[in-house]
């Protein structure tokens, strides 16, 4: 049975190709609006050259996110600043630290080299040519740097809360489970200390009257007592384990909990789109490898709100006995996720291998994926 869920958001494709395009229609707009008067015929060639150039950079700006506000520099010495401002911003959206602002800084003072070129020729005094030059340098060079970087930390913010939501509600859900435990612990306690005593009493008391009786009828009856007692005293010492101990072996959520975990995603606001190939009617995967799978899907969740704020995530999970059970997660690579020390994904491969299974995570073409395959006897 295969059941495919999804919020109402757009598909992964069509957000895949509306960010490049929205990224050239902004460069597209800013040069209309910003087109150099009276081009030189060499630098109306160069402007053409950088099209197939621009359009490219844009499509890899993930991959590559220093390609376009480079290309933009080159695109200012053919007159035009369109390129090199939205670049910037999407640098500084996808990269922090001292060679961002190395980058806005070389964009803003060959602008602003260009400037007073042109002001110095017009005749304009010091202190306008001063003036001009300065401005341009925070218009061109520092403007866009601080645009990309308010979108990556608010983008780093929606992550965190969204990360926060999702734990909350594991928290809520561990919490509850606990309470249950403890609830059904004092219940083992107080069974085992009452109905326990009065059976280890009754099963004394019709020994005693076993060895003593007389009349062979009695002793019959003492004795069928004394086992039924003792059976009964087997029975409840079972019941006592069940509600004490079942929950503490296998504390974790199985398998069945998945849709649970992932519509509490969705409820934080992330995309996640789930594709459920398991027979629900037939058998199920043992309980130690439902247990993984959970534990896969909770960490894959929990990093693609971390690293990916905002990416739609893929989960696909099929199997059967004697095929194996193989689960999927991949979302798109993201700006403005924080960078994790892949701890927990070590922790997950170690899981799966203990159980015969591989794990494999990749980063292939703008989009991280995560797989692991486990085997499913057949039994």
């Amino acid at each position: 049975m295969a059941v495919a869920a999804s919020g109402s958001r757009p598909t992964p494709r069509a957000m895949q190709w509306s960010s490049p395009l929205l990224y050239l229609a902004a460069i597209v707009i800013l040069y209309v609006n910003n087109a150099p008067q009276n081009p030189y015929q060499w630098q109306v060639v160069l402007q053409i050259a950088l099209v197939p150039l621009v359009i490219a950079a844009v499509v890899l700006r993930v991959r590559l996110p220093y390609a376009l506000p480079l290309l933009g520099i080159v695109a200012m010495v053919a007159g035009t600043t369109s390129v090199f401002l939205v670049g910037m911003m999407s640098l500084a959206v996808r990269r922090a630290g001292l060679r961002i602002w190395l980058v806005a800084v070389l964009g803003g003072t060959i602008f602003s080299v260009q400037n007073y070129q042109r002001f110095a020729a017009e005749g304009s005094q010091a202190g306008e040519l001063v003036l001009f030059v300065m401005l341009g340098f925070v218009v061109i060079g520092i403007a866009p740097t601080l645009v990309g970087r308010y979108i990556r930390l608010h983008r780093q913010l929606e992550s965190s809360v969204a990360e926060q939501a999702v734990r909350a509600e594991v928290d809520r859900e561990l919490a509850s489970r606990e309470a249950a435990q403890t609830e059904r612990e004092r219940i083992a306690r107080e069974m085992h200390d009452s109905v326990g005593h009065v059976l280890a009493l009754l099963t004394m008391q019709a020994g005693a009257l076993e060895v003593s009786a007389k009349d062979p009828k009695v002793v019959e009856a003492a004795e069928s007592i004394r086992v039924t007692a003792r059976t009964g005293l087997a029975d409840l010492r079972a019941v006592v384990r069940a509600l004490g101990e079942e929950d503490r072996r296998d504390p974790a959520p199985g398998l069945a909990a998945v849709p649970q975990l992932v519509q509490a995603s969705r409820s934080a606001g992330a995309n996640v789109e789930l594709t459920w190939n398991l027979d629900d009617d037939g058998p199920q995967p043992p309980a130690s490898l439902g247990r993984v799978l959970y534990r896969i899907v909770q960490e894959g969740l929990t990093n693609a709100h971390r690293h990916a704020p905002g990416a739609p995530v893929e989960i696909s999970l099929a199997g059967s006995p004697g095929a194996g059970v193989e689960l999927v997660m991949a979302n798109r690579l993201t700006p403005g996720g924080e960078r994790g020390a892949g701890t927990g994904l070590a922790a997950l491969r170690n899981r799966v291998e203990v159980l015969g299974g591989t794990f494999d995570t990749r980063a292939v073409r703008g989009q991280f994926e995560l797989r692991a395959q486990l085997p499913w006897e057949d039994t």
